[in-house]
């Protein structure tokens, strides 16, 4: 290491009268920013510090001007982080204190304050805690927005011509929820779109699925659904775009994702939550058994009427026969309508 030059009178002066007093060479004493340099020269210069993951706990986090500042700690020591504006890291959520992080990134100082510090360029979150976070802050986030307002849901078709359904064709949602709508509705037209689940690119396949039917707008009702699983497998589920996909849907949107108790950001802002797959089947599509029984019911209660017409208190023969025939008519365009309803689907 290079010895103090010294670039005034005053420095020069100085270092004569710590030589002279104290018998200290000039040529071993240092200035502040070369020993600071020389530190930030070795550390950043070690491989052993370039490019590591460190994992603690989050704490003293703020941002300033475009920087992000906080603390690791685990139980025996602390490290500095900072995210510089530059570094682009896009993160799914907002570090909080008491989060349980690794970090990426390379060993620096901050030569102004005698501080060395992780700068970062990627941040993993750890445990279902992270997950419960993501979740919390982009439901905030979502909700002052209005995309969770009962106003803005469509209403589910009593009867509709066809059915989208998103899912895993291996899982066990997609075979419970083709035997309901088969059992209720035999004859339904049902378009399936088999995406992942789970994992990094589910929530783009889904978000394409989605796309494409209201694109080709071939379905009246779609239905998004998955078997349980972890926190983690849910995950795809609270993807912002996929949020926004549903919620600017022109087809109206069932979710029917994991157990009863699971509850994604898909869910809150689908236009209809089914606690699983198969109760999102039988939000969908009416059982045609109930259908027939309500025609037939109604086929009787206009025979009913029609009897009690004909004995009704009517005596001209010819104003008798004009109604009787205007009921007659209304109760055969009646069930003719449902026939060719019936027929169509």
């Amino acid at each position: 290491m290079e010895c103090i030059k010294p670039n005034s009178l005053m420095e020069r002066g100085l270092l004569s009268q710590i030589e002279t007093i104290y018998g200290v060479s000039r040529e071993n004493i240092l200035t502040v920013s070369q020993v600071s340099q020389y530190i930030r020269d070795v550390l950043v210069s070690d491989p052993k510090l370039k490019q590591i993951y460190v994992m603690g706990e989050a704490t003293n986090v703020s941002e300033k001007q475009g920087y992000l500042y906080f603390d690791i700690k685990d139980e025996e020591a602390l490290l500095r982080c900072v995210v510089f504006p530059e570094s682009n890291i896009n993160l799914p959520f907002k570090i909080e204190n008491g989060l349980e992080i690794v970090v990426f990134g390379s060993i620096s100082t901050y030569m102004k304050r005698g501080l060395y510090q992780i700068v970062v360029s990627a941040v993993f979150p750890l445990g279902e805690g992270a997950f419960y976070l993501q979740f919390k802050q982009l439901k905030e986030k979502l909700s002052i927005e209005g995309l969770f307002d009962e106003k803005y849901k469509k209403e589910i078709p009593v009867i509709p011509k066809s059915i989208g359904l998103i899912t895993s064709k291996t899982g066990a949602a997609y075979k419970d929820i083709l035997q309901i709508l088969k059992s209720r509705f035999p004859n339904m037209t049902i378009k399936l779109v088999d995406t992942p689940t789970q994992g990094d690119k589910a929530s783009r396949e889904i978000i394409k699925a989605i796309q494409m039917f209201n694109y080709t707008k071939s379905v009246d009702v779609i239905i998004l659904a998955r078997g349980g699983g972890s926190v983690e497998d849910l995950m795809c589920f609270n993807d912002e775009e996929l949020a926004r996909t549903i919620f600017t849907s022109k087809i109206p949107i069932i979710t029917g994702i994991g157990h009863e108790t699971d509850y994604t950001i898909a869910d809150l802002v689908a236009d209809k939550r089914a606690p699983t797959p198969s109760i999102a089947a039988k939000i969908a599509v009416i059982d045609k058994r109930d259908l027939i029984d309500e025609i037939d019911s109604l086929r009787s209660e206009l025979q009913r009427s029609y009897n009690n017409f004909i004995t009704s208190k009517l005596k001209d023969k010819k104003l008798k026969r004009y109604k009787v025939a205007v009921i007659v008519l209304t109760v055969v365009i009646l069930l003719i309508t449902v026939l060719i309803m019936l027929a169509g689907l």
